[in-house]
């Protein structure tokens, strides 16, 4: 699946969960977790960019020329020891990415800026780059420094209107990273076998597109990445997100931290 392709299934996976929990919860009688519009949106925006973490390993793709020479270089090496679709697209990965986003919240790094007061600069941080990453796929901007100035802008905003980043935050990464995977998972290349490390390859007899020789699987509903298959349903995607965001943001009052 493409990048911007990637970027608007993890908005829109978000929004579906985070707009689905409450009335489940009500439906089910459960105590499920329910966000404000806040916090619902902001999350958005972070999924979006969590979106193409697993592309980590890819040389040519968003992550890559989204930082200069650095991010170049972290590429090609992540993907000289992995490959591209290897590693990083498993759900190892996901979890890892999500750890990593509880550990950056949990670091409690607070710093005090005029106008704004006390602000949680990891998380801050965190949504600043998940933002560049999402807005540069979305081509919503352009050039090297305004989609990071763009996220900068993003991070601020949410440390001071939704500062308690305590679950949503990592949520919105491992939803995010998971949905790159369904998005693989349904492309002709498909992603590394569920259990990876432990790969379990078919028979030569049951090799088939969906069970691979490699050990990789597939249910390639969308053919070849970038077929119009995949155009139509991610086309269907940004109408449901920019929907669900417009209604969220309108539908109740935001406050600003005190």
């Amino acid at each position: 699946m493409m990048g911007g392709h990637h970027a608007i299934s993890g908005t829109a996976a978000w929004m579906a969960l985070a707009g689905s929990a409450p009335v489940l919860g009500h439906v089910t009688g459960l105590d499920l977790w329910e966000l404000a519009p806040s916090q619902v949106t902001t999350g958005a925006v972070v999924a979006t960019g969590a979106a193409l973490l697993p592309d980590i390993d890819h040389p040519s793709g968003t992550i890559s020329r989204s930082g200069g020479g650095l991010t170049k270089a972290l590429t090609r090496a992540v993907s000289s020891a992995a490959g591209h679709r290897g590693a990083t697209h498993t759900l190892l990965a996901v979890a890892i990415f999500t750890a990593l986003a509880v550990v950056i919240h949990r670091l409690d790094w607070q710093v005090d800026l005029p106008v704004l007061g006390e602000v949680q600069a990891g998380a801050a941080l965190l949504v600043a780059a998940m933002c560049a990453l999402g807005t540069r796929a979305l081509k919503m901007v352009e050039g090297r420094w305004l989609p990071w100035a763009v996220g900068l802008a993003a991070g601020l905003l949410v440390a001071v209107i939704a500062p308690d980043t305590s679950f949503w935050l990592p949520a919105a990464v491992a939803v995010g990273a998971l949905t790159h995977l369904v998005g693989d998972l349904l492309t002709t290349d498909g992603i590394p076998f569920p259990t990876w490390p432990l790969t379990v390859k078919p028979p030569k007899h049951l090799a088939s597109g969906l069970w691979q020789r490699s050990g990789d699987i597939a249910l390639p509903l969308l053919g070849d990445a970038g077929s119009a298959r995949e155009w139509l349903l991610c086309t269907a995607l940004t109408a449901y997100a920019a929907m669900t965001t417009v209604v969220t943001v309108a539908g109740a009052p935001w406050t600003l931290a005190t």
